[in-house]
C-alpha cells in the first residue's frame, strides 16, 4: 500500500529531463510544471497568444489534489476529462505526483470501453503527455512499437524515480470480465463509462494494494448504474469524490470552438456534451436542481424562521427536515431518515438534532403530515399527539396539494429567471439523494418511492410561500373541510336563536 498524503514542499521538477535514478523530490508549483495538464497546446487567438499569465484549468487541479480513494469526473466532450486521467497516470506511473506521496513503484491499468477508442483517446493522451525518454519498453497487441500510436498497446513498461520500472497496462471492455481477474494494482483508470461488473472487477484488483481508481465520462447512458449507485448516493460515502466539467471549466477552449461546437450540436444532447450532466431528465421531477442549489454547511445567525417537519413512517422510513428561512430564500440545514422506530425514539433523535443545532425548540414551528392526526386500530393516540405528548408541539395544518407543491419547490430550486431560493447543505445526504432520483411515474403523479423528506420539504415550502405572501392556508382533507364547514354553521344557528 503506497502512502497518499499532501506535497508540501515547493521544489519544481523538470519531467523531461530528469534521471530514473534520481531520488523522490516533492512539488506543487502548478503553473512551473514542465508538463501541464492541459487540453491544448495549439492557441488561436491573438489575445491569448501575447499573454503571458499561466492558465490553469481549475477543476482538473481539484481533480489531482483530492485524496479520495474513488474520483469521479462528469464533463462534457472537450472540457479536459481524459487529460486528467492520463496525467495523473503518469504520475502514479513515474512516482511524480504533484499533489499525493507515492512511495514506490506503481502498477496499473487504463479500461476503455473498445480496442479502437484505447487508440484514439487514452493510449494517445498517455503517449502525448508520458515523454519518450522514460519509456522502457513497449509491447504491442497489433501494430508495430516503433509506432505504437498507430496500434493498440498492450502495456508500457516506464522508468520511475525509485530507480526501477512501473506498468501501464490497457485493457478494453470487449474482452468481458474474465480478462479483468488474476492480478493486484495500484490505480485503474476508466476512461468513459465501463459496465458494472467489470467495474467491480477492477475494483478487486486493488483490494491487496489499496489502491485508488478515478473515472473520467460523459454521462450519456442516463439513469445506468453510475447514476443510480454514485451520483444519487455520492454524499454518503466518503471515499468517494466527483467533479463536474463544463467547457467554461476550460481555459484552453476559445469561445469561437464553443459557439462552433454549440452550432453544430441538438439542444437535447447539450446537457451532457457541454456541462457532463445526465441526460434521462426528461422524467426527472425537480431536473432544476443541481449543484448551485447544493452548499457547504454554514452558520445562520440571521435567520427569519426556523422550521421543522415531519413525514411519519410505519413500516416506511420517518422522514424529517430543518429549514431556515432568511428573507426570501430557505436553507435546509440537516435531514434524517430513518425506520424501525417508534415515535418515542424518533421523537428523542428529533429532539437531539434541534438541540445540536442550537435552536430554541419554543422558536421553531413543526409541521407534520395531516395524516397523522388520524388514529389507527393498533393505538387510540394518533400520531400527532404522540409527538406533542414526547415535546414536539407538531401541527398537523398543512397544505398537502401535491401538484401546486412540487410546483412551488420547483420554482424555488430554479425559476424562469434563474432565481434561486431553496438551498439544501451538502450533509443532507438523504434529501440530496431523494431529490436526484424523484421521477415522474404514470399519469400526473411522480413514483411513490424514496420521497420522505421531499415530503416533509413540500410542508414547509408551501408553508413559507402562504406566510411569505399572505396566502390562505388550504384544506387539508375533506374530513378537515366538512368540521370546519360544520362548525360555520353552528355558529350561524347560535346567533339567530340569540337575536
Amino acid at each position: 500500500m503506497f502512502m497518499v498524503g499532501r506535497i508540501m514542499e515547493n521544489d519544481v521538477i523538470d519531467l523531461k529531463n530528469l534521471s530514473a535514478d534520481a531520488p523522490l523530490l516533492h512539488y506543487n508549483d502548478w503553473p512551473n510544471l514542465s508538463v501541464q495538464p492541459q487540453v491544448r497546446s495549439v492557441v488561436k487567438n491573438e489575445q491569448q497568444k501575447t499573454s503571458s499569465v499561466p492558465r490553469q484549468h481549475r477543476k482538473q487541479l481539484a481533480f489531482h489534489q483530492s485524496l479520495a480513494k474513488s474520483r469521479f469526473v462528469f464533463g462534457g466532450n472537450r472540457t479536459g476529462k481524459s487529460v486528467c486521467g492520463a496525467m495523473e497516470t503518469i504520475w502514479y506511473a513515474t512516482g511524480l505526483h504533484p499533489f499525493i506521496k507515492i512511495d514506490h513503484a506503481c502498477d496499473g491499468w487504463v479500461v476503455s470501453l473498445t480496442r479502437q477508442v484505447q487508440r484514439d483517446v487514452a493510449q494517445a493522451k498517455i503517449l502525448q503527455y508520458l515523454p519518450p525518454e522514460w519509456i522502457v519498453k513497449t509491447v504491442m497487441v497489433s501494430g508495430s512499437s516503433f509506432t505504437p500510436a498507430h496500434g493498440v498497446i498492450d502495456f508500457i513498461l516506464v522508468r520511475n524515480v525509485f530507480g526501477t520500472v512501473s506498468k501501464i497496462g490497457f485493457r478494453n471492455c470487449e474482452q468481458g470480465r474474465e480478462r479483468f481477474q488474476g492480478v493486484s494494482l495500484d490505480y485503474v483508470w476508466f476512461d468513459e463509462e465501463p459496465p458494472e461488473d467489470i467495474y467491480d472487477e477492477c475494483l478487486l484488483r486493488l483490494l491487496d494494494r489499496g489502491g485508488v481508481h478515478w473515472v473520467t465520462m460523459t454521462p450519456l447512458k442516463g439513469r445506468s448504474w453510475v447514476y443510480n449507485r454514485i451520483y444519487l448516493r455520492q454524499e454518503r460515502l466518503p471515499e468517494l469524490a466527483c467533479f463536474w466539467m463544463s467547457w467554461d471549466d476550460n481555459p484552453y477552449l476559445s469561445q469561437e470552438e464553443k459557439q462552433f461546437l454549440i452550432a453544430n450540436l441538438s439542444p437535447d444532447v447539450l446537457e451532457s456534451r457541454q456541462h457532463g450532466h445526465f441526460v434521462a431528465a426528461e422524467g426527472l421531477v425537480f431536473g432544476n436542481f443541481t449543484e448551485a442549489n447544493i452548499l457547504e454547511p454554514k452558520l445562520i445567525e440571521q435567520a427569519d424562521g426556523y422550521y421543522l417537519a415531519i413525514d411519519p413512517g410505519y413500516r416506511n422510513p420517518t422522514g424529517v427536515v430543518w429549514v431556515v428561512a432568511v428573507g426570501e430564500n430557505l436553507y435546509v440545514v440537516s435531514d434524517y431518515e430513518v425506520a424501525g422506530l417508534t415515535v418515542a425514539d424518533h421523537s428523542q433523535a428529533i429532539l437531539q438534532r434541534t438541540s445540536e443545532l442550537g435552536w430554541d425548540l419554543k422558536q421553531v414551528r413543526i409541521l407534520i403530515d395531516s395524516a397523522a392526526n388520524q388514529k389507527t386500530s393498533a393505538c387510540e393516540v394518533s400520531t400527532a399527539m404522540q409527538y406533542r405528548n414526547h415535546g414536539l408541539a407538531v401541527d398537523a395544518n398543512v397544505n398537502k396539494n401535491l401538484a401546486q407543491g412540487l410546483l412551488e419547490m420547483k420554482t424555488c430550486f430554479c425559476d424562469a429567471n434563474q432565481k434561486r431560493s431553496l438551498y439544501v447543505f451538502k450533509n443532507c445526504v438523504h434529501l440530496i439523494s431523494e431529490l436526484r432520483g424523484y421521477y415522474w411515474g404514470d399519469g400526473e403523479q411522480p413514483q411513490k418511492v424514496n420521497d420522505h423528506t421531499i415530503d416533509a420539504l413540500r410542508y414547509v415550502v408551501m408553508d413559507w410561500r402562504r406566510v411569505s405572501h399572505e396566502q390562505v392556508v388550504g384544506l387539508n382533507t375533506l374530513g378537515q373541510g366538512k368540521k370546519d364547514l360544520i362548525k360555520k354553521l353552528a355558529g350561524k344557528r347560535f346567533m339567530s336563536k340569540k337575536l
